[in-house]
């Protein structure tokens, strides 16, 4: 694809054009979460089909060697697996050579635009921009958007490794007054992005933990792995996630979480006044609160029903099936039938599991 400039005159800063591009020439790489909903995009398609797009976009137009170097720096921090043969170049032929267009902002207008079919896209384009300035231009425009706590880590880090290779005495504090953090921010992002991939993606929502693990939780995990590292005895990547999990069946705050990985590293530096945990006995006692907790939310759950149920035939109450409630219902049976065989595994030969067996059948039917 070839594009011209000569409609568009660069203004400060140097190399900067407002464009109107081609909807294809622009890549989107999905290392920033946003959040777009189905209305959102509708009213916005509706919008730009009435009105046409008022707001730009920002993308950036990086040569192959910073395409590649920018590539590399989001599959390593980001776990992804982009590749610079999967996207085609642009030729600007006033500048005579090619380069691959990135967006940094704007997605859900190049979204909409692309679904309405539109032939231009409204943007602001930095050309000839090295990888580190389009993730410090792309980290300063998500600043205003609601950017995850674990993609601001990301950012923060890469700024952090380059910026600091290209000045030795840039001190941790200068670098976060720079960029509007704390220098206990900065440590976190360091530390969480210590973690590997597939720990640092405990945070992401999931079948067991609907919101994910806290970040905060997280971080604090990273800080208890620093102090093993240094006394050579790191947890395996398994060890951290089964951590991770017993700490959030433990329901522990961050602050809870930090409190016990302080207690941890004092132990491990000769310091505390309690035996190290393993990971084992972490387990053990994760498994026994999610018994009792079990125990209480069953018990607390069968004591409400039954009260409901007795004032209903009582006549105290009317109707009590309200939408909220039959979904409450279905999904607890739902859930007890697909754990029904994990439980019945679980107390086999106890003495009460012929009884249990037999209620748990009848849930399933």
């Amino acid at each position: 694809m070839e594009i011209s400039l000569e409609q568009s005159a660069a203004r400060p800063p140097k190399g900067v054009y407002d464009l109107h591009l081609p909807p294809q020439a622009i890549s989107i790489l999905q290392q920033v979460r946003t959040k777009m909903t189905r209305d959102g995009l509708d009213n916005l398609m509706a919008s730009i089909k009435a009105i046409g797009q008022k707001t730009a976009g920002i993308a950036i137009g990086l040569d192959k060697q910073e395409a590649e170097n920018y590539l590399q720096q989001v599959n390593d921090l980001w776990g992804t697996g982009y590749r610079l043969d999967n996207y085609e170049p642009v030729y600007f032929k006033e500048l005579g050579d090619n380069f691959y267009l990135f967006l940094v902002t704007g997605h859900r207008r190049l979204v909409a635009v692309k679904k309405l079919e539109l032939s231009f896209y409204f943007c602001q384009l930095h050309l000839q921009v090295r990888f580190l300035d389009a993730f410090i231009l792309q980290f300063h425009e998500n600043i205003h958007e609601e950017v995850a706590k674990d993609d601001e880590a990301r950012f923060l880090t890469v700024m952090w490794r380059k910026q600091k290779s290209m000045d030795e005495g840039l001190s941790l504090s200068e670098f976060a007054r720079r960029h509007g953090k704390t220098p206990d921010a900065i440590r976190r992002a360091n530390r969480f992005t210590s973690l590997p991939i597939s720990v640092q993606k405990l945070v992401l929502p999931s079948e067991e933990f609907k919101k994910g693990v806290a970040f905060g939780i997280l971080c604090e995990l990273a800080r208890l792995q620093e102090a093993r590292q240094v006394k050579d005895r790191p947890y395996s990547e398994q060890e951290l996630i089964h951590l991770a999990y017993v700490l959030v069946v433990q329901q522990k705050t961050a602050k809870a979480a930090a409190t016990w990985v302080t207690a941890q590293i004092q132990e491990l530096q000769g310091q505390g006044n309690m035996f190290e945990l393993s990971i084992e006995e972490a387990v053990h006692s994760a498994r026994r609160t999610v018994g009792t907790g079990l125990e209480q939310t069953v018990r607390i759950g069968s004591e409400h029903m039954r009260t409901v149920a007795r004032m209903h035939r009582d006549g105290r109450i009317g109707k009590i099936a309200s939408g909220a409630s039959v979904n409450a219902v279905t999904n607890a049976v739902n859930l007890t039938t697909k754990l029904a065989p994990d439980i019945l595994d679980g107390i086999k030969g106890a003495r009460h599991a012929p009884i249990a067996r037999e209620a748990l059948k009848k849930v399933g039917t």
